[in-house]
């Protein structure tokens, strides 16, 4: 057990870490790391943990600023003495302002779908969509914030060259769960008429995340709502996925990857943003 409170095996000193904040429980194929409900979650290499993760040999496991190396082997721990009044009975909320990468992917024609499809196939559909989005932003490394009925938003807490390029691999693997679910059903589909594709986009910008409240953890700021008003440009440019300017400017090797479509006005905005199309992807 590791948290704030001195019945934890790990005390963290810090009050920003909840009380019993998270466990590592050893199965029988190894060991896996819960974040038990934290106010203000945990990060593992980086990534938000939502669900249990399986750790390996050398991750870093990130509880509100504080990190641990998890090694396999090595000295049993036991609480100290550890009053936790020291720090407050309540969990301070930790919010960072950094930049991000954030990704917003929405489904096309959602209205169209919610009236032609059987609600309870619509609902199928949807949620084996909501699956393959999370278990393609776990792969390249992402953290899903939420679903919004037909739309994910998504982000990666760092910028680099790496981060950028996983982020275009997902947007890759997201485009190929459309065509996968359309294929999956595509019966039901071709016998309403429709079709089943996502806009998608991605940008760079500093944002506040964090625990707003329990259970509650998200992002706030101006860029997030610049990604989701450059989604709707996919529909407009006739794109399946863009980026703005942020986004590749200072990467030249993202550039081989898309065409500089000039500034296009967004929603609520004065300002115009430089928009990119991506014409192809990494392998």
């Amino acid at each position: 057990m590791l948290g704030r409170s001195g019945e934890c095996n790990v005390v963290i000193a810090d009050p920003r870490v909840s009380r019993r904040h998270a466990m590592i429980r050893k199965q029988d194929d190894g060991f896996w790391f819960f974040d038990l409900g934290s106010f203000n979650g945990t990060y593992l290499n980086g990534s938000r943990v939502t669900a249990a993760r399986k750790l390996n040999q050398g991750d870093v496991l990130d509880i509100a600023g504080n990190q641990l190396e998890f090694q396999q082997e090595g000295a049993a721990l036991s609480g100290d003495n550890f009053d936790e009044d020291d720090f407050g009975a309540s969990t301070i909320a930790l919010i960072r302002s950094t930049p991000l990468i954030m990704l917003v992917s929405d489904v096309k024609g959602f209205t169209s779908l919610s009236e032609k499809l059987p609600p309870d196939d619509l609902a199928q559909i949807i949620g084996g969509w909501y699956a393959s989005c999370e278990m393609v932003m776990a792969e390249h490394g992402a953290t899903v914030d939420k679903f919004i009925g037909d739309c994910v938003l998504a982000y990666w807490t760092e910028v680099g060259p790496n981060q950028r390029l996983a982020a275009l691999k997902a947007a890759r693997d997201l485009v190929q769960a459309c065509e996968d679910t359309y294929h999956s059903r595509r019966d039901l589909f071709e016998s309403h008429d429709v079709s089943f594709e996502a806009g998608l986009a991605l940008h760079i910008g500093k944002v506040a995340y964090g625990g707003m409240s329990q259970g509650e953890f998200t992002l706030l700021g101006d860029p997030v709502n610049l990604t989701f008003r450059l989604e709707t440009l996919t529909r407009e440019l006739g794109c399946g996925v863009v980026t703005s300017g942020d986004f590749v400017n200072d990467w030249p090797e993202g550039k081989d990857y898309c065409e500089n479509l000039g500034v296009h006005q967004v929603k609520g905005r004065a300002q115009g943003t430089e928009v990119w199309a991506v014409r192809s992807f990494p392998e």
